[in-house]
């Protein structure tokens, strides 16, 4: 079974046999997404949980002023909604697919009796989210420490290594991941591009000097840029 095999290949459910893989199947409901697809919206009631098998999803709000702030991007065997599900709140922000995306969704109910039946999963989860709390913290102090210039090298770097040399974003969603101005960013990448370090398509950033890219990223000598 397709389904069945996409679950193998997530850490998560590693340690499952093969009837608890299967229940886990039981219980959710797999959807395709194309690119732009809203999976779940800042704001409303956490029904459901989301794991990731196929394609890469972005977590963003929106300020008042429109500005978009992308979170995180969530990619293969990724949970979207977990936190909210288990604290009983709403979604903390709206995910949106960055590429198409296949999604099995599990109704909060049933994925809260699964953690209870299932120590295993549990544990992994609280990992799962221990980890995310520690890059959330070591991205605040990149905000204090880091120029931008860094900051940008940084997220292109965390970004090829999920998403290969093709990184699918523009540079006004580059300029909401590192907290600077869609102006600051243009004129921070057009430099790389000038570097040659990266290049540009419409609504793609390529790296092509991961090496240079990785100099940058601990902070660029002058005679890169």
């Amino acid at each position: 079974m397709k389904n069945l095999e996409g679950i193998k290949t997530c850490n998560l459910f590693g340690t499952l046999s093969e009837k608890e893989k299967a229940k886990i199947l039981s219980v959710s409901v797999q959807k395709e997404y194309e690119r732009g697809g809203i999976i779940s919206q800042e704001g409303d009631r956490s029904s459901y949980v989301y794991i990731i098998f196929e394609g890469q999803i972005k977590g963003t709000r929106f300020t008042s002023d429109g500005r978009e702030i992308i979170l995180e991007v969530f990619g293969h065997c990724d949970m979207i909604g977990q936190v909210a599900a288990i604290a009983n709140e709403p979604y903390y922000y709206t995910a949106i697919a960055l590429t198409k995306a296949r999604v099995n969704i599990i109704k909060k109910e049933d994925f809260m009796e699964l953690l209870r039946l299932n120590p295993g999963i549990n544990n992994k989860v609280l990992i799962a989210l221990g980890k995310r709390l520690r890059a959330a913290q070591e991205k605040i102090e990149e905000f204090v420490n880091d120029k931008v210039e860094q900051r940008i090298a940084k997220l292109l770097i965390a970004l090829s290594a999920r998403m290969g040399s093709e990184i699918p974003f523009t540079r006004q969603e580059i300029a909401g991941m590192v907290g600077t101005t869609i102006e600051t960013t243009i004129r921070v990448t057009s430099r790389f591009k000038e570097a040659k370090v990266i290049r540009t398509t419409r609504g793609n950033i390529i790296i092509i000097d991961k090496q240079k890219l990785g100099l940058l990223a601990e902070g660029p000598p002058l005679e890169i840029l």
